[in-house]
């Protein structure tokens, strides 16, 4: 799917920067040059990442399963969860980090694996804030990724992220904002391969942008995450947000968030009205905890962990519960089903 449909996100992130337009067409600077769009954001630009070293040949198989994995990674085939928005400040990033942690923490009370078989990434890689949500350092991880190879591997992944507390692995948006032409579909495609090699669930936070490179996304993902709220514009958007990733994928699962909601008890007009216009039925209700959710940002901690027992964290550890016991056949199911 070529899509080059742009929609505005008009929040202000963490830092403060204005969530003004993507700009499609930015040049991609060469490789030893700051990947600092110029009329983006007035900051100082990043340093170089030195040239990836050569590529050693490839290593004898190791007892994980698989060549170059050392025996601590196990072989998986890991599901892929898009978190999708229809509009800024929805509240999708922090459903998307919230939701990972409780994965990463459920997976290891389940005792499956060790640490680190969940893994959070934002695409947002101009205005993603995803990392300062767990009070994260960015390392230049998606900087690198942007200069390496075609092809990322599983090594360079694995550099490339950070590992939270929790034992969750984080590929964090760069701190300076880079081009979303830093990246095509061949380069996704490998990275995430890579990522669901490694980890039983990879939550992917969405840009604000449809562009060329979602389409590994979709066909690789397991199910989109849709938050909105049900103001009558938020609901609009979204319709056209899924009429355009199921354009070219029509199976592929969509569920809607309702964002700032509790479930109610009985359905009224409105929520009809909705889920008329939206196509798909109001799946996951998420209370309003505007309060709860500031705080959680400020002290860079997970709001599943400073408020428990509220009603907002006890909707994720039900979506939580239910991705887990869905059945589910992977990355590779969900390019089968596109088929």
């Amino acid at each position: 799917m070529n899509v080059t449909y742009m929609f505005r996100a008009t929040h202000r992130d963490a830092r403060g920067l204005p969530g003004d337009d993507a700009r499609p067409g930015v040049p991609v600077p060469a490789a030893d040059t700051p990947l600092v769009p110029g009329n983006r954001v007035d900051r100082p630009a990043a340093p170089a990442i030195p040239a990836a070293a050569p590529v050693a040949p490839p290593p004898a198989e190791t007892p994980s399963g698989q060549a170059g994995l050392p025996a601590r990674y196990v072989v998986s085939e890991g599901r892929i969860v898009l978190v999708a928005k229809a509009r800024g400040g929805i509240g999708a990033t922090t459903l998307a980090v919230n939701l990972a942690l409780e994965l990463q923490a459920r997976y290891g009370r389940r005792g499956q694996g060790h640490d680190g078989r969940v893994a959070l990434v934002d695409l947002d890689v101009q205005l993603g804030n995803a990392g300062s949500f767990l009070d994260l350092t960015d390392r230049g991880g998606m900087l690198a990724l942007a200069r390496l190879g075609p092809e990322p591997d599983a090594q360079a992944m694995r550099h490339a992220m950070v590992r939270h507390p929790s034992g969750l692995n984080v590929l964090a948006a760069p701190a300076t904002p880079i081009p979303f032409e830093a990246f095509d579909s061949r380069r996704i495609a490998a990275m995430l391969d890579a990522l669901a090699t490694e980890h039983d669930v990879v939550i992917v936070d969405l840009p604000p942008a449809l562009i060329d490179w979602l389409e590994p996304l979709l066909s690789r993902a397991e199910r989109v995450l849709m938050v909105t709220d049900l103001a009558v514009p938020s609901v609009v958007r979204a319709r056209r947000i899924i009429t355009l990733l199921t354009q070219d994928h029509p199976k592929l699962p969509v569920e809607i968030v309702v964002a700032h909601e509790k479930k109610p008890f009985r359905m009224g007009a409105t929520h009809r009205d909705a889920e008329t216009a939206l196509g798909y039925p109001l799946r996951h209700w998420l209370p309003d905890e505007t309060r709860l959710a500031r705080a959680a940002l400020d002290r860079g901690e997970p709001l599943v962990r400073l408020a428990p027992r509220s009603g907002w964290s006890r909707a994720v550890r039900a979506m939580a519960a239910d991705l887990i016991e869905a059945p589910t056949g992977g990355a590779k199911a969900a390019a089968k089903r596109d088929r």
